[in-house]
């Protein structure tokens, strides 16, 4: 499975700048995390396949048994930790529990193939390294390399008194003639030591460097981010002023062209030309109201109790003679379901503007569908199909951008004020291609916006 994206930054205190640091650091080593996740079913294959053979060549030894138990031991908790675990999702505990199992793993190799004579005992150093790269200065990489040692000097120990295992298989002409003498013993154990120490601190330092690195992007994406936040503030603040400046005059402008086309005669192109302003000032209201609605989409919300299926029900009712103007079959498809909380007001400013983009894309006599189906936390998902030419190849990507559209009267911020009003409620807004062709809009509603009780 594809890990999961590390989480947004959290602009504020240090303890959620080092929990942010911590879940990328974490993500950055998924892949690490994930391949010694895999790593220990080939360890125990290898593992049954070494004591197979090694009883094949000598079925009285005590090795080949000791290496079947052991392959299914690490077997069975590879199986187990695979079920439960997820390298997006490691902290410390689980990363120190798989490099233990990892550990055990060799141990088990190593134990029946020489103790410190074994070609596997230099494989205490690489996990060292792991060790102090997966959990930087933490006690339990000086647990893990604690244990490695003591292993090394055990098997020293067993090694120079004769207690230890012997070399083998003897098929493969390794016999005891082959066992290290206790000098040699004593430099292995030292210089493993020194590797094992000297790995973790190499790894440790490279855990810093990367922390600092990690640290460092998290910081300059919270600054960015903010920046990008004031600069929006900003902006809306901008628009809105402008919204409120022009609605005055414009409010002018339509009463006088409306004065003007009920004082002059019909048919005379002075008329004309006042009708025309009339529509036109009309027009540029609805942009600013929409600029308006743009400037402030996160406004409190006055939320109550709401029926969904009446609701759509009125929405529908309102398009009733442009559906029959344009020869569109408006239908509403719902069933009996609880009430939700929220304001009916934007969910009409929602549902409004889903509902007459697909006025707008049907072809006549075609049909436009609203679908209204309760979910099972309690919430609703009201979906809009029509049966229009579907999505433009250039929009698929550009739907909620403020000012994207093909509509040649259009201003491209319905969408993005409808979907900050989803947001707005705990719920998403997405535009896709129906199934049978042309477009649909699916708005999901949660039973109550967040912070708020439900129904």
């Amino acid at each position: 499975m594809t890990p999961p994206a590390p989480p947004p930054p959290n602009a504020g205190t240090a303890p959620d700048l080092d929990a942010e640091v911590r879940a990328l650091t974490s993500h950055e080593l998924r892949r690490t995390l994930a391949f010694l996740l895999r790593a220990r079913f080939v360890a125990a294959a290898v593992l049954a396949s070494i004591g197979l053979l090694w009883f094949v060549g000598e079925p009285s030894g005590w090795q080949p048994a000791f290496m079947a138990l052991a392959a299914v031991g690490i077997g069975l908790v590879a199986w187990w930790d695979h079920r439960r675990l997820h390298a997006a999702l490691f902290g410390p505990r689980e990363h120190a529990w798989l490099l233990a199992t990892v550990l055990l793993t060799q141990t088990a190799i190593i134990v029946p193939t020489g103790g410190i004579a074994s070609p596997a005992v230099v494989l205490y150093v690489p996990v060292a390294t792991l060790s102090g790269v997966g959990l930087g200065r933490h006690r339990y990489t000086a647990l893990l390399v604690a244990f490695g040692i003591s292993m090394v000097w055990l098997f020293a120990v067993l090694a120079a008194t004769g207690q230890g295992p012997e070399p083998g298989p003897a098929s493969l002409g390794i016999t005891a003639d082959a066992a290290p003498s206790p000098p040699f013993v004593w430099i292995q154990a030292t210089v493993l030591t020194i590797g094992m120490g000297v790995g973790a601190a190499f790894g440790m330092l490279h855990r810093q460097a990367l922390d600092r690195a990690v640290r460092g992007a998290a910081v300059a994406r919270s600054e960015a981010l903010s920046a990008i936040a004031e600069r929006n503030r900003e902006f809306l603040e901008l628009s809105n002023t402008l919204a409120h400046e022009l609605k005055n005059p414009l409010a002018s402008i339509q009463g006088l062209a409306g004065l003007m086309v009920r004082t002059l005669p019909e048919g005379e192109r002075s008329a004309e030309q006042a009708g025309v302003l009339l529509r036109e000032a009309r027009r540029m209201g609805g942009i600013v109201d929409e600029l308006s609605s743009f400037a402030r989409p996160a406004r409190g919300l006055a939320v109550r109790r709401v029926d969904p299926k009446a609701l759509a029900a009125d929405v529908l009712a309102l398009h009733e003679g442009l559906a029959a103007q344009r020869a569109v079959e408006l239908r509403l498809e719902a069933g009996a379901m609880a009430e939700v909380v929220a304001d009916p007001r934007k969910l009409t400013q929602v549902l409004v503007n889903l509902i007459q983009n697909a006025l707008d894309a049907a072809p006549v006599r075609g049909r436009v569908v609203l679908r209204v189906v309760p979910r099972e936390d309690g919430g609703v998902t009201f979906t809009v199909d029509d049966d229009g030419p579907g999505l433009a190849p250039e929009m698929r990507d550009r739907l909620f951008v403020p000012g994207a559209t093909t509509k040649a009267a259009g201003n491209g911020l319905g969408l993005r004020i409808a979907r900050a009003i989803a947001q707005q409620h705990g719920g998403t807004l997405t535009i896709g291609e129906a199934p049978g062709g042309g477009c649909r809009a699916v708005f999901h509603l949660p039973a109550a916006p967040p912070g708020e009780p439900s129904a």
